[in-house]
């Protein structure tokens, strides 16, 4: 098993770094070979499933298994292999550190380049 675990600092306001970050489709925005994402409802709560379509034309699926609004959220794919969480800390009114851990089988780990990739989309 793997882990990882990555920390960044987002010059915004820690709801709209939380709704951003949980609002399909802007994964697609940042994070690398996702081309598209879908949920299967909205507002998101636990049991939620997400759909990420890769630019290999392949897509899988992850569930929402924990979740407080403007505080955290966890995934898992649905073979349970790989498991996510993000957590959102108010620094100010104005900063949100984001913590992003996962866990498991991980084909392609996020980097700081790809948080960094965030931070800027959500800045900008």
């Amino acid at each position: 098993m793997e882990y990882n675990k990555l920390t960044i600092i987002i010059k915004k306001p820690l709801a709209e770094v939380f709704a951003f970050c949980i609002t399909p489709p802007k994964a697609k925005l940042w994070v690398p070979n996702i081309i598209d994402e879908k949920t299967n409802e909205s507002p998101i709560k636990v049991g939620t499933v997400y759909t990420e379509y890769k630019d290999d034309k392949t897509s899988f699926n992850i569930i929402v298994t924990d979740y407080r609004e403007n505080d955290y959220i966890e995934w898992k794919t649905e073979d349970g292999n790989y498991h996510v969480r993000y957590t959102f800390t108010s620094i100010d009114q104005n900063t949100t550190q984001l913590e992003y851990v996962e866990t498991g089988n991980v084909d392609e780990p996020f980097t700081q380049e790809v948080l960094e990739k965030l931070k800027v989309v959500i800045e900008s």
